[in-house]
C-alpha cells in the first residue's frame, strides 16, 4: 500500500488495466511508456497531496487519496469555513505549480534533452501538469475552481467578521 505523509493512497483497479494496455501498445518504446505513465499518475498524486497538505495546515485531518484514470479524490475532515474550503481547493493547484513552473522554465531556458524518456517526464510534469491545473480552476463543479475562486470573497468576509468581533474598552468617567 502506498502512503503519502501518513495517508493511505488507494489506486482504482482500472488504473492498472489502462496502464497494462498502454504498456502492451508501447513495444517500440517501453521506457518512454513506463516513464510517461508514472509521470501522469504523479500529476494526479501531486495534485491530491497538495489538497491534503493544505487541509493539514488548516488543522483538518487528512483521510485518504484515491487515484482514478483521469482524476483523483483527496478525502479529509470537512472544513468549517468557506475560507478554508477555498484554500484547500488551491492546495492542489499550488502543488502542481511548485513542480511544473520550474520544469517549464528549465525547458524554456535550456530546451529538451536528447533522451525521450526524460523529455516525456519534463513535458508531463511540466507543461501538461500546468495545463491540467489551469483547467481544474474553471469555476465549475466538481472542479476545484468551484471552491477556489471563493477565496477573495471569503477573505473579505473573514476580515469583516474579525473586525466586528473586536471589543473596544469603554472608559467611564468617575
Amino acid at each position: 500500500m502506498l502512503r503519502v505523509k501518513g495517508v493511505d493512497v488507494y489506486v482504482h483497479w482500472s488504473v492498472f488495466l489502462i496502464g497494462a494496455v498502454i504498456l502492451l501498445g508501447a513495444v517500440r518504446r517501453p521506457l518512454v511508456a513506463v516513464v510517461s505513465l508514472i509521470a501522469y499518475l504523479s500529476v494526479l498524486l501531486i495534485h491530491e497531496s497538495g489538497h491534503l497538505i493544505m487541509a493539514q495546515r488548516r488543522g483538518y485531518e487528512p483521510l485518504s487519496i484515491e487515484i482514478y484514470p483521469i482524476h483523483g479524490i483527496a478525502r479529509f475532515e470537512m472544513p468549517e469555513s468557506r475560507f478554508d474550503r477555498a484554500l484547500i481547493a488551491w492546495g492542489g493547484v499550488l502543488a502542481q505549480a511548485v513542480i511544473g513552473i520550474p520544469l517549464v522554465a528549465s525547458v524554456t531556458a535550456f530546451g529538451y534533452t536528447p533522451f525521450e524518456a526524460i523529455n516525456a517526464l519534463l513535458a508531463i510534469l511540466g507543461g501538461f501538469s500546468l495545463s491540467v491545473a489551469a483547467f481544474n480552476l474553471l469555476p465549475v463543479a466538481p472542479l476545484d475552481g468551484a471552491a477556489a475562486w471563493d477565496l477573495i470573497p471569503a477573505f473579505i468576509e473573514r476580515k469583516r467578521t474579525r473586525r466586528n468581533k473586536r471589543v473596544y474598552p469603554y472608559r467611564s468617567s468617575r
